[in-house]
């Protein structure tokens, strides 16, 4: 009694602080903004031209125009080309993304630049009981690792009481 339900108790607080970190994060992240959207990096006209001539018979790159790209794609470009970095989010139907992922060329503003997927981060998926059934996991623990003081402080009580009713009839 003394060393088992403290031990089973900080075993459940470790398993539910991960159940309920986990759990918790999955539950917030699509409203923090924390996951869906791709990013897309666009190189310079410069940086292009260097990529594409590293390679003497040139890439086999998929090329668009400005204006085939869906609205979402063409915001993220426009976007990206005035970034320092030159990324974006792609926030929206995302119609060219397999020839993104593999690296395309876009015309824009009369230049040419290659367009790439940077990152791609999905929403962590989890079952929508793991957060409940982290806290739970906690409180049980919290009450594993507090039975032994209470058990000895339950039998103290007792006797003590004990003690009294002996002097009371002795």
């Amino acid at each position: 009694m003394t060393y088992g339900p403290p031990f089973i108790g900080t075993l459940l607080i470790a398993l539910g602080l991960a159940g309920g970190v986990v759990g918790g994060y999955a539950f917030v992240q699509a409203e923090l903004g924390l996951c869906g959207d791709p990013t897309v990096v666009v190189y310079s006209p410069e940086a292009t031209d260097r990529l594409t001539a590293e390679q003497p018979s040139g890439p086999n790159l998929q090329r668009f125009g400005f204006d085939d790209l869906t609205p979402a794609e063409r915001r993220a470009v426009a976007t990206a080309v005035s970034d320092p970095a030159g990324e974006a989010e792609v926030r929206g139907r995302f119609a060219h993304r397999s020839a993104f992922e593999r690296g395309a060329l876009v015309e824009y503003r009369g230049a040419t630049r290659y367009v790439t997927i940077a990152s791609t981060t999905a929403c962590l998926s989890v079952n929508p009981l793991l957060f409940p059934l982290g806290v739970v996991s906690i409180l049980l623990g919290v009450v594993g690792i507090l039975v032994p003081p209470v058990y000895r402080r339950l039998i103290a009580l007792e006797a003590r009481s004990e003690r009294s009713r002996r002097e009371e009839q002795g």
